[in-house]
């Protein structure tokens, strides 16, 4: 029986042809230049999240702050959903009810990350919640049944000797504890660390923005009957900082993110989500004059180091194997 002649994968396209939508190489690349520059601009911002949280000046009741703008953003994004006439991302997909606890999860990883905020420096707390990326690879052989590398416990320690750098600095922000805001940086990064497990599995057949509109909306729902018809008394300037973090940092920037992310490489968008925290730190010394010492610098050194390393290593081993140019390999005829 004649063998089918399969044409060869080629990595890249050649000047001048054109892909499955019909753009050039040169375009494609120009198109992923640009994702690039979104999301490297949603990871700033999100890094301004603490900034604000500081002016709207509620410490102590940070759910009422989640519940705010979690309504504002799921108004938001109902409205793009109806406007893009895809109602069919209303739907709750093929795993509804863990849809439904990846956004109770969401709930509490909010939470405890802006209570982490008003008790630490900003650049700080959110150092201490990017370890979630090295938890996911210390935790990846219990829930996914993969083995533990060497470089998973390499990085890992690397990461804790940076949390314990932070954390010997004890720089107070105004009546938070360092030691308090340390305990719920770290409870945020494993919250985070859990949430991303269930996101892996939601992938596989409903939609991001599916997914993002729902986790909102849950966050909205389990904390109404603890802020509804209440009077936290936030200022006029308090309440125009909500406007933003809903508005803009969780529904425009959230969006953003969810359609640029489809069309840059997975271990890219881990690398430049660390634009967060290290923008988070710079808007803590020119907006709220927080200044941090050599251990502050060193610890989220060694945590991007960390992060890093565990994210070259997952993208060294999805990538197929390269064959030597010139061999063969069995069924090839060309």
């Amino acid at each position: 029986m004649a063998r089918c002649r399969l044409p060869r994968r080629r990595e890249a396209l050649e000047p001048g042809e054109k892909g499955k939508h019909g753009l050039e190489a040169k375009e494609l690349g120009e198109k992923a230049g640009v994702d690039y520059l979104l999301i490297a601009g949603a990871a700033a911002l999100w890094g301004s999240v603490g900034v604000f949280l500081r002016w709207i000046n509620l410490p102590g009741r940070e759910h009422f702050v989640v519940f705010i703008r979690s309504m504002i953003s799921v108004g938001f994004l109902a409205a793009v959903i109806a406007a893009s006439g895809r109602m069919e991302d209303f739907r709750l997909g093929g795993h509804p009810l863990l849809l439904l606890a990846s956004g109770a999860l969401l709930t509490l990883h909010w939470v405890l990350f802006l209570k982490a905020l008003n008790n630490l420096p900003i650049g700080d707390a959110e150092f201490i919640t990017y370890l979630a990326p090295v938890l996911v690879a210390l935790l990846a052989p219990l829930v996914l049944k993969e083995r533990l590398e060497g470089i998973t416990l390499l990085a890992l320690a690397l990461a804790l000797v940076g949390m314990g750098l932070i954390s010997l600095t004890g720089q107070e922000v105004g009546t938070g504890s360092p030691a308090a805001g340390t305990g719920y940086a770290l409870a945020s990064a494993v919250s985070y660390a859990l949430l991303l497990f269930i996101l892996k599995f939601l992938r596989e057949d409903t939609p991001a923005l599916t997914v993002t509109f729902y986790q909102t909306a849950v966050n909205a729902a389990i904390l109404f009957p603890f802020c509804a018809f209440r009077d936290f008394k936030i200022t006029p300037g308090g309440w125009a900082s909500l406007l933003v973090l809903g508005l803009v940092h969780t529904g425009l920037a959230g969006l953003v993110y969810v359609f640029a992310v489809r069309r840059v490489k997975a271990q890219h968008v881990g690398i430049i989500a660390y634009l967060e925290p290290a923008s988070a730190m710079l808007y803590g010394l020119l907006f709220l004059g927080e200044s941090l010492g050599w251990q502050d610098l060193a610890g989220g050194a060694l945590i991007i180091a960390a992060g890093a390393m565990v994210i070259r290593r997952a993208w060294s081993s999805d990538r197929p194997p390269q064959r030597p140019l010139g061999r063969r390999v069995p069924g090839d005829t060309a």
